[in-house]
């Protein structure tokens, strides 16, 4: 009996572990999942906890069927077959490069939701005639449309603009249609066609990669401006939401450029994708919205007149894995090319070595003064820094700042870690109580053999009081590490950030967008649990011989 009473109380207590640790970890388990979503993952009707399957689909345009949940309400279940022939019946314009017996069979699941808003509930307990001429009345042309819109993908590529250092700027092609201005080198896979979108005229790229891994537009321009000067190659395109990769090359003066990296035409609304060579902008602090042009080859083959280019695009066909790795490196890619995450990171870890080291000595350095040697005032100036743990750091912070600031260290990062050279209460705290717990016959005998006050410290104190040091240097380090409030009080240049202010200043910059905050808070977050597992011994081992004594 008591086996068994034994047994059940050790399964109660691991499941209460087991089921603690998963609800634990779930935030850490959502930042994660959050920083791999696009943005219309990130609010969906239901909480969707893991990002959706990226499309690696071959032909565009195409229908994506996976946009409305498959899931309607009780009450509108029973009419979809009504709902679809009332789409069948209705009059709409539809995309002709579609299925259109399969968009109805897409769209309805939407209008169904729809309606599910509009209609009163008791609507849909009436005759199928009743429900049918309720929708017919509230269907518009409209509606229909914003339905299709939503399901529709299609890649738009509209003006292809160049740049100069000097600021002039030049759109290519103009006065030519848009299915003209770039030559399809891939008639396999690819036909341009001129279209409308929103009233804006553009190309509309068929293309199906099941019979090439490849698609290539490449046109030749005369420039208005001395290609020497060419800053930056823009197009705007509005994507078809498949993580195919796509990459420019640029030929002038002789030599051919080629993008450093692949981009994913991920999303389905219209936007620039921007490509130059490397150059001083590079080492600013401002947000880098571009993909480098890196010089491959030159030769006599490559274009070479002076206000002469040759811009070229490649679409490469992804695989459903290749797809996943792009969806998964995307937003911390964005995120490490938007900011200077190594500058900040750089600066975060010099902050971090001094705080640490200078906590670890000073704190350890203190404590021995207090536990270990007898003299004048010792108990009092104990319980006097004891005490300054009850004053708020919110007191402090203004003269603590108007110090600083007249000592002329305002903008430097002197105040975020010469105030470790001053221990800590705590730690010191802890400290005292473990050095209150060795033995006196150690230090009797160092002094027996010659040692003074600080070689007793260094080679007998100090060794004896690493586990509780341990557990001192992971504090400095979550302190140091994670300092928000000392940045923003202490600096104003955006070059000596830190990593938390920094990603601080990304989020407002990228308007607070979550997956790419997310992004970042993860690659913040990892050093700590890195350090965490790797130390977690030696602070479980500090806290638990803090106080001991024998």
């Amino acid at each position: 009996m008591q086996v068994k009473r034994d047994f059940a109380l050790k399964s109660f207590a691991y499941t209460c572990l087991v089921v603690g640790s998963v609800l634990f970890s779930f935030p850490f388990v959502w930042m994660v999942s959050s920083s791999i979503k696009v943005d219309r993952e990130l609010f969906p009707e239901r909480i969707q906890i893991f990002p959706g399957t990226p499309n690696a689909i071959s032909q565009s345009p195409f229908i994506d069927r996976s946009y409305y949940e498959a899931d309607l309400s009780e009450a509108v279940e029973p009419h979809v077959e009504t709902l679809k022939s009332v789409l069948r019946d209705f009059e709409f314009p539809y995309p002709e490069t579609v299925d259109r017996e399969l968009l109805i069979e897409t769209i309805v699941l939407g209008l169904g939701k729809k309606l599910d808003i509009l209609l009163p509930p008791e609507v849909w307990q009436e005759s199928e005639a009743t429900v049918r001429a309720r929708v017919r009345d509230l269907l518009t042309t409209d509606m229909v449309n914003g339905l299709v819109e939503n399901v529709y993908r299609r890649m738009l590529i509209g003006q292809l603009r160049i740049r100069s250092y000097g600021l002039e700027e030049q759109e290519l092609g103009k006065g030519s249609t848009f299915s003209q201005r770039l030559q399809v080198k891939t008639p396999e896979t690819l036909t341009l066609v001129d279209a409308q979108d929103r009233g804006t005229d553009c190309a509309l790229l068929h293309y199906d990669l099941s019979k090439g891994d490849r698609w290539i537009l490449e046109g030749t321009f005369d420039t208005e401006f001395d290609v020497s000067d060419l800053h930056r190659v823009q197009l705007y395109l509005r994507p078809d939401d498949n993580w195919h990769r796509l990459s420019c090359y640029v030929e002038k003066l002789g030599a051919r450029f080629e993008s450093a990296e692949v981009a994913y035409p991920a999303n389905f609304e219209w936007g620039t994708f921007t490509w130059q060579e490397p150059g001083p902008e590079d080492q600013t602090t401002k947000i880098k919205t571009w993909t480098h042009l890196r010089e491959v080859d030159r030769g006599s083959q490559y274009v070479s007149g002076t206000n002469r280019i040759k811009i070229g695009f490649v679409l490469q066909r992804s695989s459903q894995l290749h797809a996943w790795i792009g969806k998964v490196a995307r937003n911390y890619h964005i995120t490490v090319r938007h900011i200077p995450v190594w500058r900040y990171a750089a600066t975060s870890l010099y902050l971090v070595v001094l705080n640490v080291a200078l906590s670890v000595f000073s704190c350890s350095v203190v404590a021995y003064a207090v536990a270990r040697l007898n003299w004048p005032g010792r108990d009092f100036c104990f319980l006097l820094m004891l005490a300054t743990m009850m004053v708020p750091a919110q007191v402090t912070m203004i003269p603590n700042f108007l110090i600083w600031k007249n000592l002329g260290y305002y903008n430097t990062l002197v105040p975020l870690w010469f105030g470790a050279a001053f221990a800590a209460p705590f730690s010191v705290f802890l400290l005292r109580q473990f050095l209150k717990g060795i033995p006196k016959d150690l230090e009797e005998a160092a002094r027996i053999d010659g040692c003074g006050y600080f070689r007793v410290y260094w080679h007998i104190m100090f060794p004896l009081v690493k586990p509780t040091l341990a557990v001192i240097a992971i504090g400095a380090f979550m302190g140091s590490w994670n300092n928000f409030m000392g940045p923003l009080v202490f600096i104003s240049d955006q070059r000596l950030y830190p990593l938390a202010f920094g990603l601080y200043a990304f989020a407002v910059q990228v308007g607070n967008n979550p997956s790419l905050t997310m992004a970042g808070s993860f690659m913040m977050t990892v050093p700590i649990i890195a350090i965490f597992f790797f130390a977690q011994r030696y602070f479980i081992q500090g806290v638990t011989l803090t106080g001991i004594k024998g």
